[in-house]
């Protein structure tokens, strides 16, 4: 927590865990105020009796209440977006990124009858499925120039949760939403990131979410997929900090994200 106002709170994803922006945590480590956690049901956090979008702002408001962490940047990864999101949208917030996410389309086809196969039969609890994710993330979650160096680190960073209430946290926390409707309440500066090769949340969702809302910056980051804040991460970090930058000079954030990257790299 030691670093200056605002702090920066990172939300995962689905089935993600409070490591997964480990660039991020290290790059900002003693110059910022940095908050990462385990959603309700994942990792070594309590189980919610009832999981719901709600719910889950509910949890990061109250924690970040407990930390005395006032208006916040929220930075939410996939799922994760859509809490971040959603508690811009009720609580003061200094500024929002979403990455490989956004308002609505989070749910590719393939992950439901997936998910009820490995809820149906048990499967999150043996060790051999984790062939079948590394296969997945191999040829939806990255970019083919993505060093297999890169990809292994992170699953072994990072590895599936084997709570029934992870998987569940996904299905009926998540499935079905659609923010579209209000999006535009959000008037903070915002960062839309999405990569090209991302197989899982189509890049018009993240593009139309950027258009919602009112201060955002549409960034498309050649050469990644899901997790272009792993695949490119001193390209990743260079847009936080235009956000930053953007948010305490009182500055234009398109401007200040031209600077860092060059016109070239935001839409």
């Amino acid at each position: 927590m030691d670093g200056s106002d605002p702090a920066i709170v990172f939300v995962h994803g689905g089935l993600g865990s409070l490591w997964n922006p480990y660039p991020q945590l290290d790059a900002f480590e003693g110059e910022r105020e940095l908050v990462t956690y385990s959603l309700a049901g994942n990792g070594n956090s309590t189980t919610r009796t009832e999981q719901s979008l709600t719910g889950h702002v509910t949890d990061l408001r109250n924690l970040l209440d407990a930390l005395d962490v006032d208006r916040p940047i929220v930075h939410g990864h996939s799922y994760g977006t859509a809490i971040a999101l959603e508690y811009a949208k009720r609580h003061p917030t200094a500024g929002l990124v979403l990455h490989a996410g956004g308002d609505h389309d989070l749910t590719p086809a393939w992950e439901k009858p997936l998910l009820r196969l490995f809820l149906a039969l048990r499967l999150y609890h043996l060790p051999a499925n984790d062939a079948l994710i590394r296969q997945l993330a191999y040829s939806v979650g990255f970019h083919e120039e993505t060093a297999e160096a890169v990809v292994e680190d992170f699953l072994q960073s990072n590895p599936l949760p084997r709570r029934r209430s992870a998987w569940t946290t996904v299905t009926e926390a998540f499935w079905g939403y659609d923010g579209r409707s209000d999006t535009e309440r959000v008037d903070v500066p915002a960062l839309v990131i999405h990569g090209p090769a991302d197989g899982i949340v189509p890049v018009d969702a993240a593009r139309g979410t950027a258009r919602r809302l009112p201060e955002s910056v549409f960034c498309r980051m050649e050469r990644t997929g899901h997790v272009a804040m792993i695949e490119r991460p001193a390209a990743y970090n260079r847009l936080l900090r235009a956000l930053l930058a953007a948010i305490e000079a009182e500055r234009d954030l398109e401007s200040a994200v031209r600077d860092r990257l060059g016109e070239h790299n935001s839409e």
